[in-house]
């Protein structure tokens, strides 16, 4: 189903502000003061997201988007001015999208109720259930919510039950599942985001420590964020996006900010969108022209960020 679309708001590269939000805590002088920028704000006339939890981008920056309530996929496409709301898994009727990735011509999405993968084509067709996690040979049950997926095809998910990261080859076999609950380098606790970044490693929000990690590809620890030495405004970070350059952008729905720390894990800034009281981000997404897209479920909406 294709509607049209419509946006508020305009780019602002260089607008800085402080933000007035007695939720947020206090800053100190180490921490730098949030950056207020304008936001183009993705509305659908017809199509009124709920609960919009993950965001992605496919190659042509179609903006595609998890929505829990009601539970769906629906994409956005700036260029066409249109939005278009994906086929509904009619066999799944307590389908429950928690994270979503595109590549090549298919769409993904974790189905957290019945802790499944589905697919989709890029046109919105569903297409089938490409996993059932209860098939996976391991020997907890698996709790899937976070997703990517690499140019390669293999595909990594967070495991909330077991503080686990799962990651799977093209053919759908456990390559190499890491993790175990606790707080020391390499542990984690409840990991609610995992992504691929450009360098092929593994970034992920350990959401229970307030922090995220980097691992290799095969699961070696290989750093924290924030780095040592540097202030900590995480509280609870569910999602995070690796550009180019180095820099990450972490979703912190408890903080009500999206932060920016720099390639070498120190903390840079705290983001939010002018006008975007009360913010809550879920999920953050980086376009290749430096524009960060960010699902925003106390507003129930998508906003994009010139950050680059």
């Amino acid at each position: 189903m294709r509607f049209r679309l419509a946006w508020t708001g305009c780019w602002l590269a260089a607008a800085c502000a402080p933000a007035s939000d007695a939720t947020h805590p206090a800053h100190t002088s180490s921490v730098p003061a949030d950056t207020v920028l304008s936001a183009l704000t993705f509305r659908c006339d017809r199509v009124a997201l709920g609960a919009p939890v993950a965001v992605c981008l496919d190659f042509g920056g179609t903006v595609i988007v998890a929505d829990a309530s009601p539970p769906r996929l629906v994409a956005y496409d700036a260029g066409a001015l249109t939005c278009t709301e994906f086929q509904s898994p009619a066999a799944r009727p307590a389908f429950q999208p928690s994270d979503a990735s595109v590549r090549g011509f298919f769409v993904y999405a974790v189905d957290e109720t019945n802790r499944m993968l589905l697919r989709w084509d890029s046109s919105g067709a569903y297409r089938d259930v490409l996993l059932s996690f209860e098939e996976l040979a391991q020997r907890r049950r698996v709790s899937p919510c976070g997703l990517d997926v690499d140019a390669s095809g293999r595909l990594a998910v967070t495991d909330v039950e077991n503080h686990q990261i799962i990651v799977l080859d093209s053919y759908l076999d456990v390559d190499v599942a890491f993790g175990n609950y606790g707080s020391f380098p390499g542990q984690l606790d409840t990991p609610q985001g995992v992504s691929f970044t450009p360098r092929g490693e593994l970034l992920v929000a350990d959401t229970g420590n307030a922090r995220l990690q980097v691992f290799s590809d095969a699961g070696q620890p290989r750093r924290v964020i924030p780095a040592s030495g540097s202030p900590n405004p995480l509280r609870r970070p569910r999602r995070a996006v690796a550009g180019e350059d180095g820099r990450v952008y972490v979703a912190d729905p408890l903080a009500r900010r999206v932060f920016e720390f720099g390639a070498d894990g120190a903390f840079v800034r705290a983001l939010v969108p002018e006008g975007a009281e009360p913010f809550e981000p879920t999920d953050v997404a980086l376009g290749r022209d430096g524009t960060l897209y960010v699902t925003d479920t106390a507003r129930k909406v998508v906003h994009a960020l010139k950050v680059m």
